[in-house]
């Protein structure tokens, strides 16, 4: 078979680009592939850059769709890359114009991996203004959570077409049943969704010395938590500090609070993935304190796998994975206070930290392994071809 991905961008950082590296590797040597991307960041190693077989930039992936100009050169450039490669099937990941994903669709059959809200959410990720959860459909009621009236149109006008362009999938896969169910809403056919998380890796079992701070990783956002995290650090009174890795807008202003803060915060940075991997196995806890609606949540399943709990807000697809009381906790969204209570609590029971580690590690080998995941991508891609043959 010969499949084609198309992705915004090559990079070692995020969720969505680490799932689809992850795909690649497991695909060398299973079937021809070809990677297409709108641009480099610059961010995977060498060796990994190797690993994922050939890959090629197509300049105008990145396009969000929201402005004309550039996309009748994007489509062209599409298409040559399409032609020259001729697809058996092409899988789309983080593609969000729908001009070109109209494209895509048209060139071979296509199964699209819908990553997050755009597809369904003109605004903030199914966050409100104010930083609470959405429970709203898409529709006119979406304009209330911007500030420009106009803007607020065209960002609904695009995620409508962005909608109309799906149709054109053969299947549509999401990493959890909330997001299945968030497309079911805006009127997704129920029965062109399939729910495929991305498999987690299971490490080596860390060796049992102890685990001496709470984590906070990710993309340092607002909508990710991180000033309720900070808060709830303030509020622990077990001297166990909070280690921070990650990048983004928010990382000047945690340097320098970790700075000013003595013992209590350390700022590790962004890490790559050997580094984080040691970070997560030495930790008490991961927390997880998103406001926004996590489609999932890979961090929190790359912490049980290392046998390490997880304080997470009750969001999105998180559910789905965090067992109260046995993998870890589960706090209401926004809640500081919460949040430290439950991770002083652990601190305060190392024992039973260690336990509910183990059991989240033994449900992510349970549920989680790359071999029947990949398993299941595979018979998708094959059911899709086997549709357009008949």
């Amino acid at each position: 078979m010969r499949l084609m991905h198309l992705h915004e961008r090559l990079s070692a950082r995020g969720g969505a680009e680490r799932h689809l590296i992850s795909l690649l590797k497991h695909q060398q040597g299973r079937c021809q592939t070809l990677l297409a991307v709108g641009f480099d960041d610059g961010s995977l190693p060498e060796g990994e850059r190797r690993s994922v077989g050939p890959w090629l930039r197509v300049k105008g992936l990145a396009r969000r769709g929201l402005h004309q100009r550039g996309e009748g050169a994007a489509r062209r450039r599409l298409a040559q890359a399409i032609e020259g490669f001729a697809p058996d099937l092409i899988h789309v990941h983080n593609l969000m114009d729908p001009a070109l994903l109209d494209l895509a669709a048209a060139g071979a059959p296509t199964v699209m991996t819908v990553q997050d809200h755009r597809l369904f959410c003109p605004g903030r990720g199914k966050l409100t203004p104010d930083g609470r959860p959405c429970a709203e459909p898409l529709g006119e009621s979406c304009l209330a959570c911007f500030d420009q009236p106009d803007y607020g149109r065209r960002m609904l006008a695009l995620t409508r077409r962005r909608l109309d362009a799906l149709g054109g999938m053969a299947q549509v896969l999401v990493l959890s049943r909330y997001m299945a169910r968030e497309l079911a809403l805006t009127g997704v056919d129920p029965e062109r969704i399939r729910v495929l998380p991305p498999p987690v890796d299971l490490p080596p079992a860390a060796p049992g010395r102890g685990r001496g701070y709470h984590l906070l990783a990710g993309r340092l956002v607002g909508r990710k938590g991180v000033a309720q995290a900070l808060e709830a650090a303030k509020l622990l009174k077990h001297p166990v500090p909070l280690r921070i890795a990650g990048d983004g807008p928010l990382a000047g202003e945690l340097a320098q609070a970790a700075q000013a803060s003595g013992a209590r915060l350390h700022f590790e940075g962004w890490a790559d993935r050997a580094r984080m991997s040691r970070l997560l196995s030495g930790a008490l806890s991961l927390w997880l304190p998103s406001l926004w609606a996590e489609p999932w949540g890979i961090v929190g399943l790359e912490a049980l796998a290392q046998g390490t709990p997880v304080v997470g807000a009750d969001v999105g697809g998180v559910a789905e994975w965090l067992r109260p009381g046995e993998h870890g906790h589960l706090v209401p969204p926004g809640d500081a206070p919460a949040l430290a209570r439950a991770a002083a609590a652990l601190a305060a029971d190392p024992d039973g930290a260690r336990r509910m580690g183990r059991a989240g590690r033994a449900w992510v080998a349970r549920h989680m392994k790359r071999e029947d995941l990949m398993e299941r991508l595979g018979e998708i891609y094959q059911q899709v071809l086997d549709r357009e043959a008949a």
